[in-house]
């Protein structure tokens, strides 16, 4: 995957949580934003398999909030 295409599937993953995050009660919101925020920070240096795998994880939880929300 280039480069940019990388960078741009995190920050839209990224931004889809944060979204998600707006139907939570204002204190879990909060926590929830820190955590995806430190979790996101965290794995930026991190080798390209973690990657893979926390894009997997991150991903699959987007879906399944997702869904809940319907």
């Amino acid at each position: 995957m280039a480069a940019s295409a990388h960078v741009s599937t995190i920050r839209s993953l990224y931004k889809r949580i944060l979204v998600l995050h707006r139907f939570l009660p204002i204190h879990l919101r909060a926590l929830g934003d820190q955590y995806v925020k430190e979790e996101f920070r965290r794995h930026k240096s991190a080798a390209p398999e973690e990657v893979k795998s926390f894009l997997l994880e991150w991903e699959v939880s987007d879906s399944s909030t997702e869904q809940r929300g319907k």
